[in-house]
């Protein structure tokens, strides 16, 4: 009978009490940054597909900077997002075509006196 067990049970080592709190800390701190920040990319993410949805279908080449404004809002309602700044929102034409400017920052406390700061800088044609 052929056994796998080794002979020296003093070379077995488990998971170290110190190594288990360093792997509890890096995932709290992990997980802290993470539910922190992905929120501010989805919420870009939502402006920037209205406003890429307005815009291919054409509807952005026929409405006035305010009027895209109240439906990119209109849209970040629907979604619950109540934290974002119209005025970040510019668009302009060009030979027919509209094209949709969005630039802003966006800071987050993080922990204590370190933020996060998130910058977008979008042009959409």
């Amino acid at each position: 009978m052929n056994t796998q067990f080794p002979l020296n049970l003093k070379r077995q080592k488990g998971f170290s009490k110190l190594g288990l709190l360093m792997t509890f800390v890096i995932l709290i701190c992990v997980l802290t940054f993470g539910l922190k920040v992905l929120p501010i990319y989805l919420d870009h993410n939502y402006v920037k597909n209205i406003a890429q949805d307005m815009v291919d279908t054409g509807e952005a080449a026929e409405m006035t900077q305010t009027q895209i404004r109240n439906q990119i809002a209109n849209g970040l309602r629907v979604n619950n997002v109540h934290d974002f700044d119209l005025d970040s929102i510019s668009s302009s034409r060009s030979n027919g075509k509209a094209s949709i400017e969005i630039k802003y920052e966006k800071r987050v406390p993080l922990v204590s006196n370190i933020d996060v700061i998130v910058s977008f800088d979008d042009r959409i044609n």
